[in-house]
């Protein structure tokens, strides 16, 4: 188990600017480059933002957790709202100004395997770019008017970074998905063992079956989180309490914005609280396996 805690970081910009500037983000958990798992959770910062119409090659999920932000004109993400965008879909164009906006925000390889490539790797394709043209307005203009004028900007990154042009996969949904978490009922949680635990099931999706749901732990409850096949990654949305290894160790505290990540070879760990604590789940059932 590993455990980060949100409010002892920064937000940082990041070295990746293809979209502009009015973004910064803070780092919670990052995966293994050139795995198809490969994920990053941070909490995104967004001031004045555009972004064009476009799609990616990976899955992301968002979490508006202050004020709202735009997902295509027709499509607000509001305070408390959740969003799964598919990989091959579209959306957009994006465009905020006004005001601050913070996201929790997961990106990460989808059920096609073409995995997720980080900010790094493509931020060392951007300064590479950048030498035969230029990035605006979230696209790419090459100097000599080649036919990659006016290419999505993360599309010329992906394919500098693969020598190869980018194929998308086939989109599984029509639009990106908008959930509504307290629309939805709390049910008494029994995956695991523990007392006082209650959870709201957000969605399963694709073959992959990536699960969200919500976790509520009441006072004075305690729930098991038990290692799977999957990635899991938690945030802190209300509350706090502590977190111990099944097996040994101390007891860690855990608290609003606090982060924590469970891979498939950790021990189950116990969730212990004082007071009521609420929980964002997200569980990434791994790829190398392979699907049929």
């Amino acid at each position: 188990m590993d455990i980060v805690h949100g409010k002892n970081a920064e937000f940082v910009p990041p070295p990746l600017k293809h979209r502009g500037d009015g973004l910064a983000f803070k780092d919670l958990f990052r995966g293994q480059n050139g795995t198809p798992e490969n994920y990053y959770l941070s909490v995104a910062r967004q001031g004045d933002f555009y972004s064009p119409r476009h799609k990616h090659n990976f899955d992301q999920f968002r979490f508006a957790l202050r004020n709202e932000v735009s997902i295509s004109p027709d499509m607000l993400l509001r305070e408390g709202e959740l969003s799964y965008h598919p990989e091959g879909v579209q959306y957009g164009p994006q465009h905020d100004d006004g005001g601050k906006r913070d996201v929790l925000v997961l990106q990460f390889g989808g059920a096609s395997g073409q995995g997720y490539l980080s900010f790094d790797q493509l931020a060392a394709a951007q300064a590479a770019l950048k030498e035969t043209g230029r990035f605006e307005g979230g696209k790419y203009y090459s100097n000599d008017g080649t036919a990659d004028d006016g290419k999505d900007g993360y599309e010329a990154l992906w394919e500098h970074c693969n020598g190869r042009p980018l194929v998308y996969p086939t989109p599984r949904f029509h639009d990106p998905i908008l959930i509504k978490p307290n629309a939805f009922a709390w049910k008494p949680y029994t995956r695991t063992p523990g007392h006082n635990v209650l959870y709201k099931s957000l969605g399963v999706f694709t073959e992959r079956e990536t699960r969200v749901q919500m976790i509520r732990v009441e006072s004075d409850g305690q729930w098991e989180l038990r290692a799977e096949n999957a990635i899991q990654l938690l945030y802190v949305l209300r509350g706090e309490g502590s977190v111990i290894s099944v097996n040994a160790g101390s007891p860690q505290r855990m608290q609003v914005e606090s982060a924590l990540r469970l891979t498939p070879d950790s021990d189950s760990h116990k969730i212990s609280t004082t007071s009521e604590i609420e929980i964002l789940h997200f569980i990434l059932p791994m790829l190398s396996s392979g699907l049929e």
